[in-house]
């Protein structure tokens, strides 16, 4: 059973609904919403009015967890849980459940106990800093020893999750190693933001079955999936899905699971053509953002521009995009109109990704 929240978002933002699909995804029923779109506050994130309405309607709906689209600082979150009496999931927090709920591979489960832990830390030291102040902390005990208690654990819980990401790193690349060996096929890495339709296009130009949904995240851990068309075969590999304003704690700690797109031989991003042309754009920068701090920012790019069926005005967004990519991608690109769902353009699409492949390899030999 989802677990009834209020959320804490502007409305008027064009994150709100990714908020929502992202509450969710972490089942979470959003139950009310508490519309916030002024300056932050520095020392409760919220206004005072708005702190004080936020409370009532916890207060009615008798819950104990709100949601706040933010990141938001240690000492703002410590106020807010001592204020409201119930639990605070942040941005962070909320992303680190999903996460939690669809980590399949050991590697992506290190990986988000990882993330959780380093922020957890500095939480906690925020309210260690408080005790010292002489506030009433309950879930710390009495006296120092207990706060230094704490914290030295944080350190061990995460240095000895670091060491055993390495090892799995190691094995990781040795395994990826063998795979290229065996499989003899060019791999191409499918990314793009959230809900754009990555696994619905593998499965369509693979006639496989992987996940997906309208959850955001539904792939975690990378899979891949053969092709083969008229003699040629290439490796799709699924990604974990973009989204914007990525708190930078997670991109640190996911930067394994995103290496799959740097060990590829070419990229395909697939982009949702049935959003505004303003979300479009914002998108595609978010995913080549992405690429560029994984360094993989100098693979040959193929954009799929997705939905095309359902989209309006999709070949005026088509030249928008070439034109953007003109600009902000460095090396060679195409972009191919498609429809996963309606089956359109797939072979052209294939037939795109194959020159590309092939003139990769060439040009490494």
């Amino acid at each position: 059973m989802d677990r009834k929240v209020i959320l804490v978002a502007c409305t008027r933002s064009d994150n709100f609904e990714e908020t929502l699909a992202l509450c969710h995804t972490a089942n979470l029923k959003v139950v009310d919403v508490l519309n916030f779109c002024k300056k932050p506050d520095p020392g409760f994130y919220l206004t005072k009015g708005k702190l004080k309405e936020l409370k009532e309607m916890v207060e009615k709906d008798s819950l104990n967890a709100i949601v706040i689209d933010t990141q938001l600082k240690p000492s703002q979150y410590y106020r807010l849980q001592r204020e409201l009496g119930v639990e605070v999931i942040d941005r962070v927090m909320l992303i680190l459940k999903i996460f939690e709920l669809h980590s399949g591979s050991k590697e992506a489960k290190l990986q988000t106990e990882l993330a959780r832990l380093k922020y957890e830390l500095s939480i906690s030291k925020e309210y260690i800093r408080r005790k010292k102040l002489g506030e009433q902390v309950h879930f710390l005990g009495p006296g120092e020893y207990a706060a230094e208690y704490l914290i030295k654990a944080f350190h061990r819980k995460i240095k000895k999750i670091e060491n055993e990401l390495e090892k799995v790193k190691k094995r990781r690349m040795t395994q990826k190693l063998s795979r290229r060996r065996s499989l003899s096929a060019p791999e191409v890495a499918v990314t793009g933001y959230t809900c754009a339709g990555k696994t619905a296009l593998i499965n369509a130009l693979s006639k496989s079955n992987l996940m997906e949904g309208p959850e955001m995240f539904t792939t975690i851990t990378p899979k891949h999936v053969k092709v083969r068309r008229n003699g040629w075969e290439v490796v799709l590999i699924d990604t974990v899905g973009f989204i914007e304003s990525v708190p930078p704690q997670l991109i640190e700690a996911f930067h394994a699971t995103l290496a799959e797109v740097t060990y590829s031989d070419a990229i395909l991003l697939v982009i949702d053509s049935s959003e505004e042309e303003g979300r479009v754009i914002n998108k595609t920068l978010s995913s080549l953002e992405t690429l560029s701090e994984i360094d993989a920012i100098d693979k040959p790019l193929v954009v799929a521009l997705n939905k095309i069926d359902i989209a309006r005005d999709w070949k005026s967004k088509m030249e928008v995009l070439e034109e953007l990519l003109k600009e902000y991608y460095p090396w060679s690109f195409s972009i191919v109109p498609v429809s996963a769902r309606a089956q359109l353009n797939l072979n052209l699409l294939l037939d795109v990704l194959k020159g590309v492949v092939t003139k990769t390899a060439s040009n490494s030999v």
